[in-house]
């Protein structure tokens, strides 16, 4: 099938963070979420107290085991109060948070390289006891969370490198002993994302493969996903996806972050084929991208998160350019993960680095 590939439009500013009228600034590292040096692979961002701001749980290790953390917002997006998660240290990816047993407290699901995967059920006054397990031990290396089965309760959905992937399925309790797989054991998957990419009104599935084409695994609306769509090339490395509407014609695409090669958006049509391709001007070491509106002025923004290298932002514009504007050049630091949040509560998302072996850095995105 023809591909349309189209270059990405660029206008390069190489100062620290300006863009029309918005700002992305870190204070010189002074903004940062703890002042360890882990290797750190991923942070999520979420109420875990329920005081009305986003605090931060901070995946340690990877392949080695280090301690997991929260660390409380106070607020105004500072994070001067943390504590340990777990009992033991963990070989960590990733982390999230939900209300898994409908007890009133949130709790946190913890994914592990080849290790037990966790739960910590949380009550009150911020305690969390190790609860349950869940999935196989696997290589797992990212975690997501939704309703996979619409049955009112949350589902985890589990990315496994060189092993099949898992859902996981809460049974209202947070006991999730029943488990579909998709995928298979020789595929590389980094990450999933989960949405109605066909908009029949179930949830599908969306993986990011280190060594082969992507997937798009649709659902059946009885949690089968055998119909399987390809896309992307098999010599991409790609370690991250995101998905939304560029180009506001009614249909989800995806952009692509990938280890040593071109990063690209692939537009989606009725016919879910992505051979129309928006493909970036330089190639970079891309481990996480995350699409958002940094300066709401309706059009969308595309982070990079770079493996020693600068990490960058790509404002987009009302003419379908891209505006790349590069973030602290002094720190060539190895981003795992970019989260996206609002931390100070003022109305626009703010970017938090996952860096592994040094600071965690977050920026505030600020009208000028």
């Amino acid at each position: 099938m023809q591909k349309q590939i189209i270059a990405l439009i660029l206008i390069t500013i190489s100062i620290n963070g300006v863009a029309q009228n918005i700002s992305f600034f870190n204070a010189d590292g002074f903004f940062s979420i703890g002042t360890q040096s882990n290797r750190t692979a991923s942070i999520t961002l979420c109420d875990i107290d329920k005081d009305g701001d986003l605090d931060a749980l901070v995946a340690n290790g990877r392949h080695w085991a280090e301690q997991n953390y929260i660390y409380y917002n106070d607020g105004k997006g500072n994070f001067k109060m943390a504590q340990a998660l777990g009992n033991f240290l963990d070989a960590t990816y990733s982390m999230k948070c939900a209300d898994f047993n409908s007890d009133g407290f949130m709790d946190i699901a913890v994914a592990n390289d080849n290790i037990e995967n966790k739960i910590h059920f949380g009550s009150a006054n911020q305690q969390f006891d190790d609860g349950v397990s869940f999935g196989s031990i696997s290589p797992s290396r990212n975690l997501e969370i939704a309703d996979i089965d619409n049955d009112g309760d949350i589902d985890l959905i589990i990315s496994n490198r060189k092993a099949k992937n898992e859902i996981c399925l809460n049974d209202g309790q947070g006991n999730f002993d029943k488990k579909i797989t998709f995928g298979t054991k020789s595929e590389q998957t980094i990450q999933t994302k989960i949405v109605d990419i066909n908009k029949d009104g179930f949830l599908d599935l969306v993986t990011a493969e280190r060594t082969t084409k992507n997937n798009i695994y649709l659902n059946d609306g009885a949690q089968n996903f055998i119909s399987k769509i390809e896309f992307g090339n098999d010599d991409d490395n790609t370690r991250s996806i995101d998905i939304d509407d560029f180009d506001r014609d009614g249909f989800l695409d995806i952009v692509t972050g990938n280890l040593g090669s071109k990063n690209n958006i692939y537009f989606g049509n009725k016919n879910l084929d992505y051979t129309r391709i928006l493909e970036f001007k330089a190639k970079r070491m891309t481990s996480s991208i995350k699409i958002t509106d940094f300066n709401k002025d309706g059009y969308l923004d595309i982070i990079e998160g770079n493996s020693e290298e600068r990490n960058f932002v790509f404002m987009g514009t009302a003419s379908g350019e891209f505006q790349e504007i590069g973030l602290r050049e002094d720190t060539l630091d190895d981003t795992y993960n970019i989260e996206i949040g609002d931390l100070n509560n003022d109305g626009f998302p703010d970017i938090v680095e996952s860096n592994s072996g040094t600071w965690n850095l977050h920026y505030r995105t600020q009208q000028k």
